[in-house]
This record gives structure tokens, C-alpha cells and sequence, in this order.
């Protein structure tokens, strides 16, 4: 499966953390929220009738906006690939974003089916921010 989402990836967040009535409570950012529901609406249309099963690879390119700021040289190195995002957010980040995202909308069972990561996985530049995913099915069966 093949899934392509133009949205600017953006990473998962630290959880936010408060008292309310002497209790400690854990709750997610509104920023957070905003932006898994952004890209929870743009990936529902793939979302399969039944959740896959057994062991799956995932892979995930982040291809983030160019720096306006940035020389003509270093832009087109960027956009040929050469010259990769070393800033953040970082790519493990990035990863736990889009996986709990797929984990919401039952792509899967649970991300722990998650058994490998393909080889162009990582993050990018490019004119055209987006994500590009693949989830392949490994043969094995259940886990």
C-alpha cells in the first residue's frame, strides 16, 4: 500500500502535563491534536475495511519545506537529495507521529506489527511538502 498526503509532517509533541483538583493529569497540546486530526482526515480515504495483520515494514518519507533563506546551490542540492534536513524535527519524532495517526485509523492492529523500517525511510526536501508511505505485508501470519 501506497499512500501519498500533502501536508507539512509535522512531529508528535510532548505530552502536556497539569494539576486540575490536586489531581495530575497528562493531556495532548492543541497544536498536537490540530495536527493529527489534519492528517488523520487526509489519510481516512486509504484506510483499509479491516486492519492488516502479521508482522509489516513501514516506510515513511518526510519531505519538508525548503529554508527560504537558504542559497540557489544549496537549494537545488536540497531538492536533488543531496543535501538532507539535519534540523528538527527529528525523524524518530516524525515516525511516532504518522504511526500512532495509522494506529488511530486501525491501518493495523497496533504499531508493534511494525517489525522493520524500509531502506528510503528518513526525511527530505522538497518544493512540495508531504508524507509518502508504504506499509508492506511481511508473509508469517498472525502475530
Amino acid at each position: 500500500m501506497k499512500i501519498i498526503v500533502n501536508i507539512v509532517p509535522k512531529a508528535q509533541m510532548r505530552a502536556r502535563h497539569g494539576v486540575v483538583n490536586g489531581f495530575s493529569r497528562t493531556y495532548k497540546d492543541k497544536k498536537q491534536a490540530a495536527q493529527e486530526e489534519a492528517l488523520m482526515a487526509l489519510l481516512g480515504p486509504y484506510q483499509p475495511k479491516e486492519p492488516m495483520q502479521g508482522p509489516l515494514m513501514l516506510g515513511v518519507k518526510a519531505f519538508l519545506p525548503i529554508p527560504a533563506s537558504k542559497p540557489k546551490k544549496w537549494k537545488t542540492l536540497a531538492l536533488k537529495g543531496i543535501e538532507r534536513p539535519t534540523v528538527k524535527p527529528d525523524l524518530d519524532n516524525l515516525l511516532k507521529h504518522v504511526k500512532d495517526c495509522l494506529s488511530m485509523l486501525r491501518f493495523w492492529g497496533d504499531d508493534r506489527q511494525v517489525v522493520g523500517y524500509l531502506p528510503h525511510t528518513g526525511k527530505y526536501y522538497s518544493d512540495v511538502p508531504r508524507w509518502e508511505l508504504e506499509i508492506i505485508s511481511l508473509p508469517g501470519g498472525q502475530l
